[in-house]
């Protein structure tokens, strides 16, 4: 099964047209720039595994839910390479 990573930049709000049944729980979704504030938002809207730069989340003092693994640059690098594609929103 192909697995695809979604990347997320922006607050949960500017996404309203989004389908976030377009995600299945085989992808994988990462949380860049300002979308880490809205982590909470993703967790309920989205099956599949969350994702946050961990730069991002220290520019920003965000904390990352249980839930959610940060990632650095190098991890950020092998979370698209061992997917099919990724598709940034």
């Amino acid at each position: 099964m192909s697995s695809i990573v979604h990347i997320f930049s922006k607050p949960i709000s500017y996404y309203s047209n989004v389908d976030m049944g377009l995600i299945s729980r085989t992808d994988k979704v990462l949380l860049q720039q300002d979308a880490c504030y809205d982590q909470s938002k993703f967790l309920i809207n989205c099956p599949a595994s969350i994702f946050m730069l961990e730069t991002c989340a220290l520019a920003r003092g965000v904390l990352p839910d249980n839930s959610i693994t940060l990632v650095d640059d190098l991890s950020w690098v092998d979370l698209i390479a061992s997917s099919d594609k990724s598709l940034t929103w």
